[in-house]
């Protein structure tokens, strides 16, 4: 029973996920408020979602991005070309990881450098 949850878990956020590329794919700007309610909807239901279904592999790269979408729908993180870059990097990994269903860290200077932005936007805001 709990493999087939996971598995439509797994499907599901795929989808999503998808649904976000397609959306932030030709975005040179600001981010639209439907793209930052999906997006935060999105890392937020992943984050809370997978590591009860033994899906520890992704919460490391969703809980920066959950935290900076809360702080565009705020108001306390402004929209920038920066956000939306890392965002389109960090997407595909995610998809990647939840595919795999892969128990360990994704090392990848790309997926480094861009959490360390993500990081670097929710210390500057804290």
């Amino acid at each position: 029973m709990i493999e087939k949850i996971k598995e439509t878990f797994i499907k599901d956020s795929i989808k999503d996920l998808e649904a976000i590329e397609n959306l932030v794919k030709d975005v040179k700007g600001v981010l639209e408020d439907c793209v930052i309610e999906k997006v935060f909807a999105t890392a937020h239901n992943i984050k809370g979602t997978a590591p009860m279904l033994g899906i520890n592999s992704v919460d490391h790269m969703v809980k920066p991005i959950e935290l900076v979408f809360s702080g565009l729908r705020s108001g306390s993180i402004l929209s920038s070309k920066e956000i939306v870059s890392n965002t389109q990097k960090l997407i595909p990994v995610i998809k990647s990881e939840l595919q795999s269903n892969q128990q360990h860290r994704v090392e990848s200077n790309e997926v480094d450098e861009s959490l360390r932005f993500f990081d670097s936007l929710i210390t500057k805001n804290a």
